[in-house]
């Protein structure tokens, strides 16, 4: 028997839609997209997105929604900037942090032990946290000290970001923590049987992408130089696209891989710049990121049911073939 080609379309489909989308704005911005100046800001841009997936990424390859990012952005810089007005700029870090971690562990509590669904629980959680955001601050906007200018530095921002993709990489391939996250998106009972605490698992789930986003507060604080009541509002959709356009299954489990997000985040970024410096308006910026997004959830569902199929239809040839040996055997 000849054997069959081992190219798998959902693998590489990240990769080749990112070369389709720089291909078709490199040549209808005349390169423009690619001068230095455009890809240090799409790459300032996408730091905070991709920082805040790269956390995501636990929860949606569970199979679970988190779309508490923007609004923890949010929060985090309205108690970090208030908190710097008396203790000085590097007390922005651990509240930032910290606020995140507290939220991720709240939605993932609630999530675990009352078993809400985890879409409605951060969909509370925005409608209470901007509404404090909006009690506490108000109308008014404070400043980020210029101590802390330095984070928004090019460089610095490079190399946080290189650390926490190989950090989030080894923790989500190469450990048993990984292997249950993905492991609950396939089949959360047969973990359960398996003797795996799977409450613990998703609640730590839920604590890294709060970290994560409260780390991605910091960046977007910083680099928009204040907090007031709005700062955040829409991030969590950019995440997601980054994720789903990645082809992330919406479904988790191990088709959920780091690198669909290292391409995802930049496709949609070259995807909102591209029609910015092609003279779009907003609101046809806003309806091209919402087809876009349909389709990629649309494709994702398909794949994720077309490789299932090839699998039991592989699964029963090999028993056919398995049996006709037994039978020639005999």
């Amino acid at each position: 028997m000849k054997k069959k080609s081992n190219f798998n379309i959902n693998t590489w489909l990240p990769i080749i839609i990112f070369a389709l989308i720089a291909v078709i704005f490199g040549i209808a911005t005349r390169g423009e997209i690619f001068q230095g100046a455009n890809l240090t800001n799409l790459f300032n841009q996408m730091a905070a997105t991709l920082i805040a997936g790269l956390g995501m990424l636990f929860v949606a390859a569970m199979g679970g929604t988190d779309i508490s990012c923007g609004v923890i952005v949010g929060l985090a810089a309205c108690f970090s900037c208030l908190s710097a007005q008396s203790a000085g700029g590097w007390i922005m870090i651990p509240v930032c942090m910290a606020v995140g971690l507290i939220s991720g562990c709240v939605l993932g509590f609630i999530n675990a032990k009352f078993h809400v669904s985890s879409f409605m629980v951060s969909l509370s959680m925005v409608i209470a946290y901007r509404a404090f955001c909006s009690l506490v601050l108000g109308n008014n906007a404070y400043l980020v000290p210029s101590s802390m200018r330095f984070i928004d530095n090019f460089a610095f921002k490079l190399l946080v970001v290189i650390i926490l993709i190989l950090m989030i990489m080894y923790v989500f391939n190469y450990t048993r923590f990984g292997t249950y996250v993905r492991g609950i998106g396939e089949n959360e009972t047969a973990i359960r049987h398996a003797g795996v605490n799977v409450d613990k698992i998703k609640i730590a789930a839920f604590a890294i992408s709060g970290l994560m986003a409260g780390i991605a507060a910091l960046f977007t604080v910083i680099r928009v130089g204040g907090a007031n009541n709005t700062i955040g509002s829409g991030f969590e959709m950019r995440v997601m696209m980054a994720l789903f356009i990645g082809g992330i299954p919406v479904q988790g489990g191990t088709g959920s891989r780091i690198y669909k997000l290292i391409f995802g985040a930049p496709t949609i970024l070259l995807l909102e710049n591209g029609l910015v410096l092609c003279g779009a308006s907003g609101s046809v910026t806003q309806l091209i990121r919402g087809i876009a997004l349909l389709a990629a959830v649309c494709l994702s569902a398909y794949m994720a049911r077309k490789f299932a199929n090839v699998g039991t239809e592989a699964a029963q040839n090999q028993k056919i073939a398995a049996a006709g040996d037994d039978a020639a055997g005999k």
